[in-house]
């Protein structure tokens, strides 16, 4: 590799950047940790022992498996400042998006009624943490992923439906907020014109407590959890069901 010029080792001091994941310098992110979202999604709710309560099953699509170079870019655009990297998850998840589509699209009979949108419901980040981070980060995922199925052919929109359970303590992290209690339904959220199917959004999926409580919040609601889309999943003991775009019939099933 070609050692960095004058200006490239001034701008190191006054403005350090690394790559999240492994840590190169002078660069946002490095293609070996880029790769691994520009993979096919993959199925993960068999690794989420949580999601076992819900009945129906819910569905979940990762765009990646969670290992250190994974963690590290999300870690790094949640916690560290890195808003740069919303680009590259912003853009992964619209992939992923727009590669379940047909299978969104097929299970559900949306087709092409643009007056019945999928409603693509955030998993909330408590108000303080939003505050501190400057931006609405779940709410980004959230119409990235509406976009990725709008390109795909399900009409979509986002619902930011749910917020923050009551009495999250302050020193919980994103997860801590559900043990606080059931999460609750935003008021108005969604006309009451009839059922609407909804997609779940997250950055990360391990035991699927999260996307439970999340589905949990929304029954008896308009809204229908019947999918959920992550950026990243923790990789499950047995085998992961890939999408496969050339034939997204059954994929839900």
């Amino acid at each position: 590799m070609e050692a960095p010029g004058p200006v490239a080792r001034v701008a190191r001091l006054v403005v350090p950047v690394a790559c999240p994941g492994c840590g190169l310098l002078d660069v946002r992110w490095c293609e070996s940790c880029e790769a691994p979202w520009w993979e096919e999604p993959l199925r993960c709710e068999t690794g989420a022992p949580r999601l076992d309560r819900l009945d129906p099953p819910l569905p979940v699509w990762s765009v990646a498996e969670l290992d250190g170079r994974v963690h590290g870019v999300i870690a790094a655009w949640k916690d560290a400042g890195r808003r740069d990297l919303g680009a590259l998850l912003g853009a992964a998840l619209a992939r992923a998006a727009r590669a379940t589509a047909p299978a969104l699209g097929e299970a559900l009979g949306a087709g092409g009624d643009a007056s019945s949108p999928v409603a693509v419901v955030p998993c909330p980040a408590r108000t303080a943490h939003t505050r501190r981070r400057g931006a609405d980060l779940p709410l980004l995922l959230a119409r990235a992923a509406a976009a990725g199925l709008v390109a795909g052919g399900v009409p979509a929109s986002v619902a930011a439906a749910l917020v923050p359970a009551r009495g999250a303590s302050r020193g919980a992290g994103d997860r801590g907020r559900w043990r606080a209690g059931p999460a609750r339904l935003r008021p108005g959220a969604w006309p009451a014109t009839g059922p609407r199917p909804a997609v779940l959004v997250d950055d990360v999926v391990t035991t699927g407590a999260t996307l439970a409580r999340a589905a949990g919040a929304l029954a008896g609601s308009p809204l229908v959890p019947v999918a959920a889309l992550v950026l990243a999943s923790a990789p499950a003991p047995g085998e992961v069901l890939r999408v496969r775009p050339a034939s997204a019939s059954g994929a839900l099933g």
